[in-house]
């Protein structure tokens, strides 16, 4: 589609060509004179029907003058193209401007293995990080269910806050050593996993049955830190909800 101002402008000029003045065309065209003055102005882009409706008043054939204007963005996209690949190319001819070329090419496979390594540490990060993660829930549902909540909190860091509980590994303690007499989980699956250096945000889902046999279940959001090579849990939240089946 021709964008503005080009359109206003090309809009204007034929309106001219016509000997049209602006009341007239808009009579014919059921818009306002200030709209039509808008569009001229390059200052709004219509819609395609108005456009239309305009182009046909002023005789103009609406398909060729777009697909023209489609043309000429597609040959300069090209002609920028083979430009492109003619420099690219040129880069490897080292018989002239021998050094530019060197650091060009030389900055440009620095920031290629620069970019790949990268990503590649941060690909492997976020599988170590899930792993230890994935093992860690393993784990807090075996030590919760035996009642050894005393391997339990080494999942927590020093200060490690319980949100709307308390705060400190002898809290969360106290409080599992609670809780682990009411229910038993039978589940904690992460949904998903975000890592950035040292800090993992994990939300996901859990579900457990009460001592008298009901289900329950929630969904949980903890954040993880890389504390001496190890992922420990420094803030955890979560909902419950209870099973009425």
């Amino acid at each position: 589609m021709i964008q503005q101002p080009e359109l206003g402008k090309k809009i204007a000029d034929y309106r001219k060509s016509k000997g049209f003045t602006q009341e007239e065309l808009v009579e014919k065209c059921n818009l306002s004179v200030r709209t039509l003055q808008r569009i001229e102005a390059g200052e709004v882009t219509p819609r395609n029907y108005t456009v239309k409706l305009i182009f046909e008043v002023l005789e103009l054939d609406f398909e060729n003058s777009f697909n023209s204007q489609n043309e000429k963005s597609k040959g300069r996209i090209e002609k920028w193209l083979e430009q492109f690949y003619i420099s690219f190319i040129d880069l490897f001819n080292l018989k002239t401007n021998t050094m530019k070329k060197v650091s060009i090419l030389s900055i440009t496979i620095f920031a290629v293995i620069w970019a790949i390594t990268s990503l590649t540490s941060q690909t492997f990060a976020q599988a170590k990080a899930q792993k230890q993660i994935e093992k860690s829930n393993s784990d807090f549902i075996k030590w919760f269910n035996s009642g050894e909540i005393n391997f339990l909190v080494n999942l927590y860091r020093e200060d490690a806050c319980l949100v709307s509980r308390g705060c400190g590994k002898d809290f969360i303690k106290s409080y599992y050593n609670v809780e682990a007499s009411k229910f038993k989980f039978t589940e904690i699956k992460s949904t998903s996993i975000a890592v950035n250096d040292t800090v993992a945000i994990e939300k996901g889902k859990w579900s457990a049955i009460l001592n008298s046999g009901q289900p329950i279940g929630g969904e949980y959001t903890s954040e993880w830190r890389l504390t001496n090579s190890e992922w420990l849990i420094v803030s955890e939240t979560s909902g419950l909800q209870f099973d009425k089946k």
